[in-house]
């Protein structure tokens, strides 16, 4: 059931419509979304027009306009899921993209032109990889410059740093890799109302690791706290990881004994309040990293590297949003340094 929107201030509880609890979210349907005949149709049609146009090189897709994908019926579609993310539970479920029946470059296509109607995308990692590739890639979860979505071990919850993220699955898991979802809306009210001494810590600034995905000139780390208020609306920012890393450097001071219990706090509450769904071949969720936070749990693969779990990643700034976090503000260009340029790989080579 919809909740009514009022003014958020810091020290009172936020009514929102991205405010639930895992069985509240279960029990709402105005965040899933089911591919039609007719969808499934025109996707495949636009899908095979473009791939032709790109001559087999998916960095054509990078000087495209939304102009240049007619999405017919799924238009309607991407509307009303853009809509579910930026003014409802803040999630959206596409379920029943028809991979079997396109080739990576069409899957590529599709997914752009949807990313493409809804705002623009930001690149993923210095690399310049504007579709990401979560995926096991052999790094350390620990490792201060390596990233947790390049590994198969459970993740923190946590939200990533633009405005919404889009998770395509291509292939799954052998076993595992379930994803979980929390409000964040939902922890930020528990918190003020079970520990509000944890709250105040939690709206003050934290050291944020950078990953060393910087400029020459910018320190390594940047400031900003977990609850942030701005234009009568919440924006919660929740990274574990980049905050402890922040802390560990030498330039930051370290965690208080206060910060690391809030973190926990909110990470405990994460898992009491999630909701979890497994991802299918052609999933696609959609996510507001201002008032939802994400996991997976740890993932088997299988033998063969074809096989291999792989979900394709669009970070996404979008017009008439949630206003921004430093966390998001940090990183409002994407991932760069001085020697990033921009593609679209459909294979990872790591």
């Amino acid at each position: 059931m919809a909740v009514a929107t009022a003014a958020a201030v810091a020290g009172l509880p936020v009514s929102d419509p991205a405010d639930w609890t895992g069985a509240e979210l279960d029990a709402r349907t105005d965040w899933r979304f089911e591919a039609t005949e007719a969808e499934t149709a025109h996707l495949v049609d636009m899908a095979r027009a473009a791939a032709a146009r790109l001559d087999r090189d998916p960095n054509r897709l990078l000087a495209a306009a939304p102009s240049d994908f007619e999405l017919g019926p799924f238009g309607a579609r991407v509307a009303a899921m853009l809509e579910a993310v930026r003014a409802g539970p803040g999630i959206a479920l596409y379920r029943g993209l028809p991979m079997d029946d396109l080739s990576p470059i069409e899957v590529a296509a599709v997914y752009w032109a949807m990313g493409l109607h809804m705002g623009a995308a930001r690149s993923n990692n210095p690399e310049g990889d504007m579709i990401g590739h979560v995926l096991d890639a052999g790094r350390e979860y620990g490792h201060p410059r390596h990233r947790g979505y390049q590994t198969a071990v459970e993740m923190d919850y946590h939200c990533d740093q633009t405005d919404a993220v889009a998770l395509l699955c291509i292939h799954t898991a052998k076993s595992g890799g379930v994803s979980k979802v929390a409000s964040s809306v939902r922890l930020r009210n528990e918190v003020l109302r079970l520990r509000p001494d944890l709250h105040e810590v939690l709206a003050r600034p934290f050291c944020w690791t950078k990953h060393g995905e910087k400029y020459v000139h910018e320190a390594p780390y940047f400031e900003g706290p977990v609850f942030n208020f701005s234009d009568g609306r919440l924006s919660t920012a929740f990274g574990p990881q980049h905050i402890k890393k922040g802390h560990l450097l030498p330039e930051a001071p370290d965690m208080t004994a206060a910060q690391r219990e809030a973190i926990d706090f909110v990470l405990a509450l994460a898992e009491e309040h999630r909701a979890t769904m497994d991802f299918r071949r052609g999933d696609i969720q959609i996510l507001n990293n201002y008032t939802c936070v994400h996991t997976r749990t740890a993932f088997e693969d299988w033998p063969e590297p074809e096989r291999k779990r792989v979900l394709w990643r669009l970070w996404l700034t979008i017009p008439d949003f949630r206003a921004p976090t430093p966390y998001s503000s940090q990183w409002s260009r994407g991932v760069a340094t001085e020697t990033t340029r921009r593609q679209i790989r459909l294979v990872y080579p790591g």
